[in-house]
């Protein structure tokens, strides 16, 4: 019995030597396995993050770039509104200049006008008695007939008018008179 328990010893110690390997091996192939996916989760959590990086700078230039057109409208918004009241200012100055100074600029006005576009003047209610005196002089007929305008003239030809009123004239030339003011302005 002796042998026998001898030959269970030694197949139980080889035993225990194939499992103690095994076991070794397994341990390493489980560490290995580990530090891959360690490895494959920390490169994919590195990726994650530059990838939130640039969206969050993405998302940081966009909302940036929507400030600034914001502001920009803004501005340009201001820029119109400026230059609209310069605009209705200098329409009312027009209007308002004193009688000499005012038939000066109509007279300069009509002086440079053809006449074959007709010679009767057609003024506001409030201009006629103020312009009476320049519209013959520069030998055109002022008519009885008056105009809802609130300074300038305008030509009648027969049927044909002529608007030379300053809030026609404003509202042709508005975008000349615009890009003049915003050069002396901005």
């Amino acid at each position: 019995m002796n042998d026998g328990k001898i030959i269970i010893d030694k197949i139980i110690s080889d035993a225990e030597k194939v499992a103690s390997v095994t076991i070794s091996q397994a341990q390493k192939e489980v560490d290995a396995l580990l530090k891959a996916a360690n490895d494959k989760a920390q490169r994919q959590l590195d990726q994650l993050d530059r990838e939130a990086q640039s969206e969050a700078a993405a998302m940081k230039a966009k909302e940036i770039s929507a400030a600034d057109m914001q502001a920009k409208k803004k501005i340009l918004e201001t820029k119109q509104e400026i230059l609209a009241e310069i605009i209705a200012e200098a329409e009312n100055r027009l209007v308002s200049m004193e009688d000499a100074a005012y038939a000066k600029v109509i007279g300069g006005m009509l002086e440079k006008l053809d006449k074959s576009l007709g010679t009767e003047v057609i003024v506001s209610k409030k201009d006629a008695a103020r312009l009476a005196d320049v519209v013959k002089e520069k030998g055109f007929v002022l008519s009885e007939k008056t105009a809802d305008i609130k300074g300038g003239f305008i030509v009648k030809n027969g049927d044909i008018e002529y608007n030379y009123s300053f809030e026609s004239i404003i509202t042709v030339e508005k975008e000349a008179i615009r890009q003049a003011a915003a050069e002396i302005l901005f």
